[in-house]
């Protein structure tokens, strides 16, 4: 019976290759038969697995600069995939018709022969850095630059005067006519350059094709890939968003040899660097982290981390992203998207026994109740809130539905911070090229500080309306956040209009 059954399998294969050599004749395309067909890991992977799945498309043999790749279903969409190949391999590529089964076959050689990866990474030739570090040192000079290069070295170029500028954020916006490009320095978009409606769709499918998004699906999506581009390795955060005209592209440039600053040079006030000091320094309680997104509350609790981070001291993260890797420290990255599944490293996390735990965000009265717990049983507890100023963290959490009796004693410190430019040394603010006219080059922090006190805890108690809790805070001395930076203006560090900016509400 197995002889039959075997006879069988091989006649039914045998025709299937002889309809998909027709096939192939009806379509004008080279046929191939791939199963048992020796691939090679350095082919297979010109295309990123995902892709290949999803595209059923499949590397199979590469002949000097030009790579044949085979389906078994032909379709237009598959035009943008080999359109972003060509582009992103400087490579040729020729497709070939085979069966169903050559297709399988060859997908499944991925998990044979290539071991999984979570990200693509892109490096930017030596021949290119070089060139791009001696032409690229303002805004007009990168105008001019990517005016000059074809569609093909647009991004590379991008990406170098991101890094030679100390930008952030990289923004591709798309218009009618034309796409924009902008770069996020010191927290505020700067234009780059203007280029014609080609150049985007060309951009936008090579950046999907890196950061492993679908090329045909029109709603948002995240990806990530890495570049190595003037000696620095990079992580890049993709977020694409539709708009009338097209995608919107937000990229976010997380250098993975990042130097973070110490506390001490953050440029906070004697008084509140005392108060962080002191609010570290004891063996459990909570210490909250305010401010809108890009006010620097991630920058603020690595460096409390680093202070934290000795070799008696277990610290556990849980983090989404993880923007940056520090020694010593077992960072988890998590889906907050996925309540269930954070909670559950939230738990296990503390059945680890941990000296110090750092939760990205507090967003849910669950989230925040094992967290304050925590911080009552024996753990400092590090983490951040959406909240305009430190006295609202009160009314938040409340507003969560967190019980006064966790809220009370139990919060060390609360932290609410801005970043705002520092004038530029070197012009005096008066604006040159080193800081692209703006007058202004780096950030610094401007904060308050807020130590629960008896008064505190009163109106914790008694769940107080968020004025009651600003005005008692200002009588027990603290200084806001717009104080604070009135201070740095009479240092000369910023200008008010500067202060003013960050700190209206």
């Amino acid at each position: 019976m197995a002889d039959i059954d075997k006879t069988l399998q091989n006649i039914a294969r045998e025709a299937e290759e002889r309809h998909a050599q027709e096939k192939a004749k009806q379509l004008n395309l080279p046929y191939i038969n791939l199963v048992g067909y020796p691939f090679t890991p350095n082919v297979l992977g010109i295309i990123p697995e995902e892709q290949a799945m999803q595209y059923r498309l499949v590397a199979y043999l590469k002949v000097e600069n030009l790579v044949k790749i085979a389906t078994d279903s032909p379709t237009s969409e598959q035009g943008f995939i080999i359109e972003a190949l060509k582009k992103d391999t400087q490579l040729d590529f020729s497709l070939t018709y085979c069966s169903k089964s050559s297709l399988i076959f060859g997908l499944s050689r991925y998990d044979a022969l290539l071991p999984r990866s979570q990200e693509t990474k892109v490096e930017v030739t030596k021949e290119s850095e070089d060139a791009f570090e001696r032409e690229i040192s303002t805004i007009k000079a990168l105008r001019d630059k990517i005016a000059t290069v074809s569609t093909t070295e647009i991004l590379d170029v991008v990406f170098a005067g991101a890094m030679r500028l100390d930008a952030s954020d990289i923004h591709v916006e798309p218009a009618e006519k034309t796409m924009a490009i902008r770069y996020r320095i010191d927290g505020v978009l700067q234009p780059v350059a203007d280029l014609p409606m080609e150049a985007f769709h060309d951009l936008m499918s090579r950046i999907k094709y890196l950061a492993q998004l679908k090329l045909d699906v029109k709603h948002p999506q995240n990806g990530r890939f890495s570049v190595k581009v003037i000696g620095e390795d990079v992580d890049v955060r993709v977020a694409t968003m539709p708009t009338s005209y097209g995608e919107a592209i937000e990229l976010r440039l997380l250098p993975k040899n990042k130097q973070f600053l110490n506390l001490e040079n953050l440029g906070f006030s004697a008084e509140g660097l005392a108060a962080i000091q002191e609010a570290i320094s004891k063996p459990q309680g909570m210490i909250l982290n305010t401010g809108p997104t890009g006010s620097g509350k991630t920058t603020t609790l690595y460096a409390i981390l680093q202070k934290l981070n000795t070799p008696g001291t277990k610290i556990i993260t849980l983090e989404d992203p993880i923007e940056y890797r520090i020694s010593g420290i077992e960072q988890v990255q998590i889906d907050t998207s996925d309540q269930t599944s954070f909670l559950e490293a939230l738990k296990a996390s503390l059945r680890q026994d941990p000296n110090t735990l750092m939760i990205g965000e507090i967003r849910d009265k669950e989230t925040a109740n094992i967290a304050l717990q925590a911080a009552m049983t024996g753990h400092l507890v590090l983490s951040t809130l959406h909240t305009n100023n430190a006295p609202s963290s009160f009314a938040r959490l409340a507003d969560m539905g967190v019980e006064p009796y966790l809220m009370s004693g139990t919060i060390n410190l609360i932290i609410a911070q801005r970043l705002v430019r520092k004038l530029h040394e070197t012009c005096q603010g008066k604006g040159c090229d080193e800081c692209h006219q703006t007058g202004y080059k780096g950030r610094v922090a401007i904060l308050e500080v807020l130590k629960p006190a008896a008064e505190i805890e009163k109106l914790i108690q008694t769940k107080a309306p968020l004025r009651e809790f600003e005005e008692t805070a200002k009588k027990l001395g603290m200084k806001t956040m717009h104080e604070d930076g009135l201070e740095k203006v009479k240092q000369g560090i910023t200008n008010k209009e500067e202060v003013e900016r960050v700190t209206k509400e």
